[in-house]
């Protein structure tokens, strides 16, 4: 039985998230947005509630303050949740406190943040907003998306503000990074990723699609190794992924360099088919795996959108040591005819991913592999960079 399977049988109610709407103990109301049109901004201030969610807590004893204020955090794969110390808050800017930037693009900037009045550490994404009331309805479908979103392969979505003429989307941290950061430091080390861990990033990738496709109708839209990141206990979860279609295409404009992972059949101007982020899982595993981009360097947008579509797919040097099982993996992922492509509950079926469902964590660690990448001490041993990652 596929994880993905197994875990949409058992899935919790989703998260309950307090979007800009002062609850009776706040201290003081929510700053207004600053924007002229009002879709997006009556979203915020509506503070949407889903009754299932507050299921969760009517059984707790009014003696026990801290049940009550436990919501939907995802569960880890091992089952464990944690105390939500944002419950009873309302995020705003004036409490946030920016640690680190974390990145930079075209459509706005990612930052490590501290919510001052509890400390707890979240990751802010800000998105610059177009004031058209079709594209705040877009984005008001995105925010609700994420808040029903409830799985430990999708980063928790803690809510969202407005910020100026921004919208501020605070999600989970992930401190063990992105998988494009991850493999870059391998690559400084002088290493490499082992193909049990890369089974493992697989498998994780393909439940977090499954349920996206399953129990959201989404599909994933930008996967690449920089929306694929890793807790330091080694939990590996998605981000970023695109909830409506119009909203990928209105912004198709100001992203930048996601046409490397792009479907042969979303470059030749057809619709996204969910087949299309299993090609993309397969452009990136080979990327990381190789850690390195898997295209000639030397092309010219408009030239590397015609080597995508009329040049053979990237694969795996047939000098270096990877399994039969991995490279058919990767070569079913990017066949180009989507139409005999198969769907990620279909690529859960591969033998490669079977094998890798059926290694337990002490046979594939992945916390300690994590934290051997980036020399982080655990208190109970202390890690060191083996000769494959």
């Amino acid at each position: 039985m596929s994880l993905a399977r197994s875990h949409a049988r058992k899935m919790k109610p989703a998260l309950h998230v307090q979007l800009n709407s002062a609850p009776a103990n706040s201290a003081s109301p929510s700053p207004a947005p600053l924007l002229n049109s009002r879709p997006l901004m009556d979203y915020l201030e509506r503070n949407p509630r889903d009754p299932a969610r507050e299921n969760q807590f009517s059984a707790a004893s009014g003696a026990d303050r801290n049940a009550r204020s436990m919501r939907g955090i995802p569960e880890t794969p091992n089952g464990s949740r944690g105390p939500d110390p944002l419950m009873n808050y309302t995020l705003r800017p004036e409490d946030m406190m920016t640690v680190k930037k974390l990145g930079e693009g075209s459509a706005g900037t990612v930052s490590k943040v501290k919510h001052v009045p509890t400390g707890f550490v979240m990751a802010r994404k800000h998105v610059r907003c177009d004031p058209n009331p079709d594209f705040q309805r877009l984005l008001e479908r995105e925010l609700k998306t994420l808040d029903r979103c409830h799985s430990p392969w999708i980063v928790t979505f803690y809510g969202a503000y407005m910020d100026g003429d921004e919208l501020a989307i605070c999600m989970e941290y992930c401190e063990g990074g992105s998988m494009e950061s991850v493999y870059k430091r391998v690559a400084e080390k002088g290493s490499s990723i082992s193909e049990n861990v890369l089974g493992k990033i697989s498998e994780a990738v393909l439940n977090g699609l499954v349920y996206l496709h399953k129990m959201h109708h989404v599909i994933h839209r930008d996967l690449k190794p920089s929306n694929i990141v890793v807790t330091m206990e080694g939990n590996i979860k998605l981000c970023d992924f695109g909830v409506s279609g119009d909203l990928v295409n209105s912004l198709a404009e100001t992203f930048v360099g996601t046409s490397y992972y792009m479907a042969p059949e979303r470059i030749q101007g057809g619709k996204y088919p969910v087949q299309s982020d299993v090609w993309s899982l397969g452009l990136t595993m080979v990327e990381i795996a190789q850690m390195k981009n898997p295209f000639p360097s030397n092309l010219a947008p408009f030239e590397l959108l015609h080597y995508i579509v009329n040049q053979p797919v990237p694969s795996l040097p047939e000098d270096e040591p990877w399994s039969a099982a991995f490279r058919d993996f990767l070569s079913q992922c990017m066949i180009k005819d989507f139409m005999k492509r198969p769907t990620p509950e279909q690529i859960m079926e591969h033998p490669f991913i079977v094998e890798s469902s059926i290694r337990t964590p002490e046979d594939v660690n992945m916390r300690a592999w994590i934290r051997d990448v980036w020399d982080h001490a655990d208190s109970a041993t202390e890690p060191s960079i083996p000769q494959a990652i």
